[in-house]
């Protein structure tokens, strides 16, 4: 006769806490990717241009990711703090002011479309201004792109203190946040002379009517962007990342979706080398910057 066999609560519990344990691994890699951009211009352009670099990334992660457009240096602070952003797009300036409290490191490199993982910034007045050099802006109003802007102000204020021009009291500070308003500015008489990435100077040229601006003086080199990751993110996570990315270039759908990138100066990512960030403490120091 066969012993009967009692089967106790625990052995009905095996099931139910392998099911539960499988669903929050399930949940866990489900769980989207929040990627921040940090720009200037609208969150709909936002989405539009990185929805496709988005997409691909995911799709060779097998993950989701979703954009998320934090405005502003202190928001976009605040959200890598606390989480709230995985990945995000920034500029070389904003993200050495993250790091240096500790809240990012730097995982790729933007390489422009002249094939450069840095930049200048370029100083323009209209042709018939009458001003052929710096000297000649004291007591005039410059139009900036944006206080925390790496080619937009960190490096043009930089080149204009190491000339003994001070441009918190030798000029008049605008801050247009746009590129193109910058330019129509100048075009309009309404500012003296405009600042911002040589790239993307020659790029809004070609948009726009802007023959009659001429360049009178061009920064030292900056850092371009940067894509950087909050700290304590998984660091499997970051190297799978990274890896995608990097090897976009080598991929005939990576090199399509860099491609729609032009627009934003982009040609591709490379490795981040911290070894550049010895450039942005350069020119913090000169432009005097706190």
């Amino acid at each position: 006769m066969q012993p009967s066999i009692k089967h106790g609560p625990e052995i009905f519990l095996l099931p139910l806490i392998f099911l539960f344990c499988t669903s929050i691994a399930v949940s866990a890699e489900s769980e989207p990717i929040r990627f921040g951009v940090l720009s200037i211009a609208p969150p709909s352009r936002i989405h539009l241009r990185w929805q496709p670099f988005v997409d691909y990334v995911s799709s060779e992660l097998g993950q989701p990711i979703e954009i998320v457009v934090p405005r502003g240096f202190e928001k976009m602070k605040k959200a890598a703090a606390r989480g709230e952003v995985d990945f995000f797009y920034i500029n070389s300036h904003v993200f050495y002011r993250l790091k240096s409290s500790g809240k990012v490191d730097g995982v790729l490199q933007m390489q422009n479309i002249e094939g450069k993982m840095t930049s200048r910034s370029e100083i323009f007045v209209r042709s018939d201004a009458g001003i052929n050099k710096l000297e000649q802006l004291k007591g005039k109003s410059l139009a900036f792109v944006s206080p925390m802007g790496a080619g937009g102000y960190l490096a043009p204020r930089a080149y204009l203190y190491n000339r003994h021009i001070s441009t918190k009291e030798d000029l008049k500070e605008i801050f247009t946040r746009n590129l193109s308003t910058s330019m129509h500015k100048v075009l309009l008489g309404d500012v003296a002379a405009g600042a911002m990435c040589g790239v993307n100077f020659r790029l809004m040229k070609e948009k726009m009517n802007a023959g009659e601006l001429k360049t009178i003086a061009v920064s030292d080199d900056y850092p371009e962007n940067v894509i950087a990751a909050r700290k304590n993110l998984n660091p499997d996570l970051v190297k799978k990342f990274q890896q995608v990315v990097v090897d976009m270039s080598a991929s005939v759908k990576g090199k399509q979706v860099l491609a729609k990138m032009h627009s934003m100066k982009i040609q591709q990512f490379v490795v981040y080398d911290a070894g550049i960030e010895i450039i942005t403490k350069r020119l913090l120091k000169q432009g005097e910057f706190k």
